[in-house]
């Protein structure tokens, strides 16, 4: 349905992560200085995924999840600066999408860590947009009610992409393109470069150099998208496009839980991000997703 056209003498490397395969394909050098670059990216994503991973005891957010009401515990920048992503995320969704839903997600997929059983199985005690508290000077954070789990299932792989393509803005790579498990992709080209060419619907996207693209469905993930007020899916798929992967992967999740003219509110609330949906009846948005930066 959303088509990427391929690049000629790219060359790519897979690596798996977040329990899914990663692939970052680079252009315009020799292919072991590729090979090197690829490394360092897939390093950084480690990294990231060590700090944020909800399945990982030793993590950032499983700290966090293991606090009881008013403890404290220091977390890595990273840490910080997802969380606060997700919160503009939730906002600009309507919190559709939000960070702490870890206990409805969890109990829809199952597969919960045993240091998680004794939350997932108590009452929360206090609301989730008021859970934490952070001083992002000394960066330590403050449980303010238990009950609920941070889990940044839903913005954490485009997330770890941004901070990958960070960590190799001085290798001077000309072409980058990163496609973590299907579902959320980053690219960034010289300006001498060649664009991107693709196709949503069928219908051609303008030709873009750099930005992230991000999809959510209920093909592969229908069931792990949650709601804390029972939400139905109202789509069958969402895309979302902006210059931050980790925000076009938040918005894909709960765009599937946004009606049309949320939808609608949506985009003309950010002229930095578009987003379109589809479903058996026809489709919303993919002309303006489709001429976005125009």
């Amino acid at each position: 349905m959303l088509r990427i056209d391929e690049k000629p003498e790219l060359f790519s490397f897979r690596h798996e992560a977040m329990a899914a395969d990663l692939v970052v394909s680079l252009g315009g050098v020799e292919e072991e200085y590729a090979r090197q670059t690829a490394q360092a990216f897939f390093a950084r994503v480690d990294e990231v995924e060590a700090k944020l991973s909800l399945y990982q005891e030793g993590s950032d957010v499983t700290r966090i999840n293991l606090l009881q009401t008013g403890g404290e515990t220091r977390v890595s920048e990273e840490c910080i600066e997802c969380l606060q992503l997700a919160m503009v995320a939730s906002g600009l969704t309507g919190e559709r999408f939000h960070p702490f839903l870890g206990v409805e997600s969890l109990r829809v997929k199952g597969n919960v860590p045993p240091y998680l059983d004794q939350i997932l199985n108590s009452e929360p005690s206090g609301g989730r947009s008021s859970s934490v508290q952070i001083d992002p000077t000394t960066r330590y954070l403050r449980k303010l009610n238990t009950g609920t789990i941070l889990d940044f299932g839903g913005i954490g792989k485009g997330y770890a992409l941004d901070q990958g393509m960070l960590e190799i803005e001085d290798w001077e790579i000309p072409v980058t393109m990163a496609n973590f498990g299907g579902s959320t992709l980053l690219f960034k080209a010289y300006e001498t470069e060649s664009p991107w060419t693709a196709a949503l619907k069928g219908v051609p996207v303008r030709p873009f150099r750099s930005g992230a693209f991000s999809s959510s469905g209920t093909g592969f993930q229908g069931e792990h998208i949650v709601s804390g007020d029972d939400g139905s899916l109202l789509w069958e798929r969402c895309f979302a496009r902006t210059p931050s992967a980790a925000l076009a992967d938040a918005l894909t999740t709960g765009a599937m839980l946004m009606d049309e003219a949320a939808l609608d509110l949506l985009c003309q609330t950010d002229r930095e991000l578009v987003v379109a949906a589809t479903n058996i009846n026809g489709s919303w948005g993919v002309e303006r997703f489709c001429d976005w930066g125009s």
